[in-house]
């Protein structure tokens, strides 16, 4: 089944999608944020574009719920719920952001080109904790 993941900011939404296997996946440019009904536009051109078959939202999760970012990544959920006409699940995003620092120095990618990176490479973790509590493994090539 092949995925579409968003980590959700303020500015940016960060992208990534999985092979049909649930094996690899693959950050793609982010989002600038908009708004909840014209991203839930953008978001399902990609899904058209990329025939993903389902969209797993990162969710800030904290331990007395949901945490900063909540109310806006609510308003997400249900525009793009009621824009597609494909499954929307949710993931704890908590520490993908710092994750994905650290995965793009391990990956030697330059500090200036974290800022546009990082948001997409959050989504590729949020996607593969989704993968993996699914059963499958995953990598996380550069596009």
């Amino acid at each position: 089944m092949r995925w579409l993941a968003l980590d959700i900011g303020a500015e940016r939404v960060g992208v990534a999608v999985c092979d049909a296997g649930e094996r690899v996946t693959t950050r793609l440019p982010a989002i600038p944020f908009r708004g909840s009904s014209g991203l839930a536009e953008r978001v399902a051109a990609v899904v058209s574009e990329r025939e993903t078959e389902a969209v797993v939202v990162g969710v800030p999760c904290t331990a007395t719920g949901v945490g900063r970012g909540g109310r806006r990544v609510e308003a997400v959920v249900l525009a793009l719920r009621a824009r597609l006409s494909i499954p929307v699940e949710l993931e704890d995003e908590a520490g993908t952001t710092r994750d994905a620092r650290e995965r793009l120095e391990a990956e030697g990618v330059p500090r200036r080109r974290w800022d546009e990176l990082v948001d997409s490479t959050a989504a590729a973790l949020i996607l593969e904790r989704h993968l993996a509590r699914r059963g499958r493994a995953q990598g996380v090539p550069l596009p």
